[in-house]
């Protein structure tokens, strides 16, 4: 009998603490659900527009030729393949999140060590990103 009320008691200073928290107060008020619809629909634009950026059309269009889907990078410039598309969309979003991350520094002004580690670790992703692109470019 005690585990129960044990567990009963922990299950609801949970509750409590969810109902208190940002997110809880978020998903119960009904203004925010649509505020919430809104960014699903703004986070699918992002995604289609990473996406035509990456070059999943040309990817689309380019599947029908022999020999593409064979080789991650095709060495054609004017030739992707649907692997290079993601790999770039990859690139893409690293690339994102790094410079999000580093704005995300430029607003630490409290604390100096997440401002710096926000720092390096969007430096670390923009070198990533842009160590990819070149990567694909050279192979092309």
């Amino acid at each position: 009998m005690g585990i129960k009320k044990n567990l009963q008691v922990t299950v609801d200073k949970l509750n409590d603490r969810f109902k208190r928290s940002g997110i809880g107060r978020t998903i119960s008020n009904p203004s925010s659900l649509s505020s919430i619809r809104s960014r699903g629909i703004e986070w699918i634009y992002i995604i289609i527009l990473l996406l035509l950026a990456a070059g999943i059309i040309n990817a689309a269009s380019n599947a029908s030729t022999p020999g593409i889907n064979s080789e991650v990078i095709v060495p054609n410039p004017s030739v992707q393949s649907t692997v290079e598309t993601f790999i770039s969309l990859f690139g893409y979003i690293v690339g994102a999140i790094g410079i999000y991350s580093l704005f995300l520094s430029g607003r630490q002004t409290m604390r100096a060590r997440s401002a710096e580690m926000f720092f390096i670790f969007g430096m670390l992703l923009i070198s990533v990103a842009v160590t990819l692109g070149y990567y694909i470019l050279n192979s092309k």
